[in-house]
């Protein structure tokens, strides 16, 4: 049980709908655990997420492939038995309903976030114990931490699901002696611990708060962080196996596979295949000639994304992403400014010069709005669900996008959201292009987010509020 977190590296940062649960009658298809072994297959369902599984044109990547490898090697030493672990993927939320359905035989998924409503007549739920150790990490370049009231008036992330009780404890603390508090920025779309890791490494934020065995396990692949083990706190996020009420012996050998070396092995071939091609991937968007090309065009972010129903630092994540915000730059094929737009791209938009920064950015922006329109995408839909498919179309053209939200449906994903539904579409007809693309804007977006939190909070202590 010490180890049950690892496990939950197949957890996921989701957006995504409550789960209504219904009464079932049990399924033909639902199967006993001795059924199981006898058969030799067990049914395992998984989230989609970019750490647990993406069909990239027909090859599986994530963490699925290795743990359901593993699982089986400990089961045919447990067994003396080879038993197929059949990897299923489902939508967040849903995976109850692969159970109740008889598509799988256990589930593993964050119970309290998407499914409030599980039948506990049915569903035997173990939760992740709060045992692992949680660390802060920081770039390189950042003071070292002996404990948590020395983060007094920095900013440090986490993921949508890392508990923050300690540093809320902290901040009370903090409070009492009238010191500045910790500024907790805690992610609200999809960035895991390996994603805020990667960002600390690139030096686009200064602090994160993750777990200490996944700090650990990227460390050599990530050169420029520090852990600060000092600040060690026990703390965790709640993960749980969830089996139907007669498979509480397959719960166990979940358990006591997540217990035993074959975890860490499965960790390790994770990690060897997947981070030590990208750990270079992002450049920071904070060098002082990166800052200062921001505040210099900032304005223009503000005012065209506005106009055109765009989260500002969406534009600017993307004009990151496309020129580092150089509008002296010009691509190989003539692409042009910040936005890097061909010349008559730029010409149809009617904004004026865009080898002038203004009209670049208006340009990219009426351009990106036109894209958006041309999917007829909802009205509904947030501004910053339509900065994630603004990017996408922008990467991979509206067609494109128009069909992996054609195969979402098909999929039963909904084609009105981009990270995990509509992106997963996109990765099984296109490969991982545009998958890596947006997120990498969103890891900018993020990146600015921090910053502009970071410059509003400083100004709030020079002109406090009377």
């Amino acid at each position: 049980m010490m180890r049950l977190s690892a496990v939950f590296i197949l957890a996921v940062i989701v957006i995504s709908g409550l789960l209504k649960i219904t009464p079932a009658v049990a399924s033909p298809q639902q199967h006993t655990y001795a059924q199981m072994l006898n058969s030799g297959e067990i049914r395992m369902a998984i989230p989609y997420g970019r750490i647990t599984y993406i069909n990239s044109k027909g090859q599986i990547l994530g963490f699925a492939p290795e743990l359901s490898k593993y699982f089986s090697n400990f089961l045919l030493a447990k067994y003396k038995k080879k038993v197929l672990i059949k990897v299923v993927p489902s939508v967040p939320g849903r995976l109850l309903s692969a159970i109740d359905d008889g598509n799988a035989d256990f589930a593993l998924d964050y119970l309290k976030e998407f499914i409030p409503n599980k039948d506990s007549n049915r569903f035997l739920v173990y939760e992740h114990p709060r045992v692992e150790k949680y660390v802060i990490v920081s770039n390189q370049n950042q003071a070292k931490i002996i404990n948590l009231l020395d983060l007094s008036g920095k900013t440090v992330c986490v993921d949508r699901f890392t508990q923050t009780t300690a540093l809320d404890e902290t901040n009370k603390e903090l409070k009492k002696t009238k010191k500045d508090e910790i500024h907790i920025y805690q992610d609200r779309g999809v960035l895991s611990d390996e994603d805020l890791l990667q960002m600390v490494n690139g030096d686009l934020i200064d602090y994160i708060w993750v777990a200490n065995w996944r700090a650990e396990l990227w460390k050599p692949l990530l050169p420029n962080i520090v852990i600060h083990p000092d600040t060690a706190v026990t703390g965790g996020s709640p993960g749980d196996v969830i089996v139907t009420k007669m498979n509480a012996d397959l719960a166990k050998d979940i358990l006591d596979f997540a217990a035993s070396p074959y975890l860490e092995a499965a960790l390790r071939d994770y990690r060897q295949k997947t981070f030590s091609q990208e750990r270079f991937a992002l450049k920071s968007p904070l060098t002082q000639t990166e800052l200062n090309r921001f505040e210099s065009m900032k304005q223009y972010f503000y005012r065209y994304g506005h106009e055109n129903q765009l989260d500002p630092l969406f534009l600017a994540g993307l004009g990151f992403q496309e020129s580092l915000l150089n509008q002296n730059a010009v691509s190989s094929v003539g692409a042009i400014g910040v936005m890097q737009l061909m010349l008559e791209t730029g010409k149809s938009m009617n904004t004026g010069n865009i080898y002038e920064l203004e009209p670049n950015i208006h340009a990219g922006a009426k351009y990106i709005n036109s894209l958006l329109q041309a999917l007829s995408l909802e009205s509904a839909l947030s501004e910053t669900e339509r900065g994630f498919f603004a990017v996408a179309a922008y990467n991979s053209g509206a067609n494109n996008v128009r069909k992996a939200r054609e195969l979402a449906i098909k999929m039963g994903l909904d084609p009105n959201q981009w990270f995990l539904n509509v992106e997963m579409a996109s990765a099984r007809l296109f490969g991982l292009e545009t998958f890596q693309y947006v997120r990498n804007v969103y890891k900018y977006y993020v990146t600015y987010d921090v910053l502009i939190r970071k410059t509003t909070l400083a100004q709030e202590k020079l002109n406090p509020k009377r």
